[in-house]
């Protein structure tokens, strides 16, 4: 087989020599309507003398895509013969044995032994000695060309071959084409009818600068607030592709319930919260977590680090089948006077977008206003909580916690100083978990004094009758934050 396409590849290569001539090159698309050339097949060469001649033919054609407007449609990517799909005859191995040939005469032989039409452009010369013993022929193919500095497009079963150099620029006449072609081309509107994001914000997305911008150079989009219409004009394939897009973004938000509860009670209610419930604290050194046998709860409060005590506060996450019993466990305590909820607050919030509650008051201080004229400005001392939620695919909340506790502290020259405890972390909760943020103490100092009305006040024997007593009380602020996924209806 091997001698016998060699001899045949030098006998009839009579017709394909060098000095033969050339059909001439498909014409190039004048306009979209017309067909379109089948995408160029490159393969690189580490040949000396078509690499400088590829390098600049590449920085032209860069050089003339940032001038000019590109096409509406990108224009395919160039492919190899070995990258193509393969049928029954593609991959059956080719065998040659050619000793200074001609690189027509080469060509020849893959034409004959493929069956398909291989013209060379007349830049194709040199000679070619190549030993291939049971090769796939399309990668035979491809390093042929490799090897030689050639590149290749493909019209049907129409090869056409040409140096690198030569194909780069045929690629960057077909792009300028492409391009006035595009400038030329009547523009298509089209009405979109927003139902869930803002016309506006939409519309400056479509228009950005730069690499951001998605409106080709001709295009315009308009927005209506009152109706929340978009109207766009450009090419009516970057319209539907614009189109495309608008499908993609314009869907239903999901929502998510931010349910907190605001605990106050007895030190160590954070604690026993979780002992109540029969959960009993574990180290998991696989993990790092110190939680539950049962996986119920983890506790996630820091521990001391080189002899330093960790930071007061911490964190429990409750799984849903928990949250249940939490709410049970709070009632009891209510019942029995160790512990209230003072608040429970509930917000309903946008996947990803950050919800504020806050509660407290306002404390008035005198401050200098200017001119040596003094007034009365306020600080506010509040609980705020700072949830941004974010679902993730399989159903779990990502929950950004920014919890601020002010409380008012003693009193000094300028007014009443101001305690802030301030917590700031990311977790993640299964939907219907609950999140237990504790550690957060207060002590209360009372001085009570009880007497004998009258009597009380007497000089020298009045304390006799009356009683001074300073008493002093440590309470915990637990909050839980619950989230619950609300199920779209659309």
């Amino acid at each position: 087989m091997a001698a016998a396409l060699s001899m045949s590849a030098h006998t009839a290569f009579a017709a394909d020599s060098a000095d033969a001539i050339v059909p001439p090159l498909p014409p190039l698309p004048a306009s979209f309507d017309a067909q379109a050339v089948d995408p160029p097949i490159v393969a690189t060469s580490d040949a000396q003398p078509a690499k400088p001649a590829a390098e600049q033919a590449e920085t032209e054609k860069t050089e003339t895509a940032e001038a000019l407007e590109g096409p509406p449609v990108p224009l395919p990517k160039l492919e190899r013969l070995s990258d193509a799909s393969q049928s029954d005859d593609d991959g059956k191995p080719i065998t040659l044995d050619l000793k200074n040939a001609d690189l027509s005469a080469a060509l020849h032989a893959f034409a004959r032994f493929t069956g398909l039409n291989i013209v060379a452009s007349e830049k194709v010369r040199g000679q070619v000695s190549m030993n291939l013993v049971a090769v796939p022929w399309r990668r035979a193919f491809d390093t042929f060309l490799e090897v030689h500095g050639l590149a290749m497009e493909r019209h049907g079963n129409v090869i056409w071959v040409a140096p690198l150099a030569e194909l780069a620029a045929r690629e960057k006449l077909r792009f300028e084409a492409h391009a006035r072609a595009a400038d030329l081309e009547p523009l298509a509107s089209r009405t979109f009818v927003l139902r869930y994001s803002r016309a506006e914000e939409l519309r400056k997305m479509l228009s950005g600068s730069g690499s951001q911008r998605v409106l080709s150079k001709r295009g315009s989009a308009i927005s209506d607030a009152r109706t929340n219409l978009l109207f766009i004009t450009d090419l009516d394939a970057r319209v539907r592709q614009i189109a495309e897009l608008v499908a993609l973004i314009d869907k239903p938000t999901p929502q998510v319930m931010i349910e907190a509860k605001i605990v106050e009670g007895e030190a160590g209610l954070s604690r026993n919260l979780g002992v109540k419930l029969g959960i009993a604290a574990q180290n998991d050194p696989a993990t790092g977590f110190a939680g539950g046998a049962d996986g119920v709860v983890y506790d996630l409060s820091a521990g001391p680090i080189n002899g330093f005590d960790a930071a007061t506060a911490g964190l429990t996450l409750f799984v849903a089948q928990a949250t249940r019993l939490l709410n049970v466990q709070l009632s009891a305590l209510e019942a029995q006077g160790r512990g209230q909820i003072v608040s429970r607050p509930r917000v309903v919030t946008a996947d990803r977008v950050k919800s504020i509650v806050e509660q407290g008051m306002e404390v008035p201080y005198q401050a200098k206003v200017g001119n040596g004229m003094s007034g009365v400005q306020f600080r506010r001392a509040t609980l705020k909580l700072e949830v941004e939620p974010q679902i993730t695919p399989h159903g779990h909340v990502i929950l950004d916690l920014d919890i601020t506790k002010d409380s008012v502290g003693e009193q000094t020259a300028n007014g009443p100083a101001i305690h802030t405890k301030h917590i700031q972390t990311r977790v993640e909760v299964e939907n219907g978990g609950t999140v237990a943020i504790g550690g957060i103490y207060s002590d209360d100092e009372h001085e009570d004094t009880t007497g004998v009305p009258g009597l009380s006040k007497l000089p020298l024997i009045g304390w006799l009758f009356r009683n001074d007593a300073r008493r002093s009380s440590k309470s915990e602020l637990v909050i839980l934050i619950t989230p619950h996924v609300i199920a779209s209806s659309g």
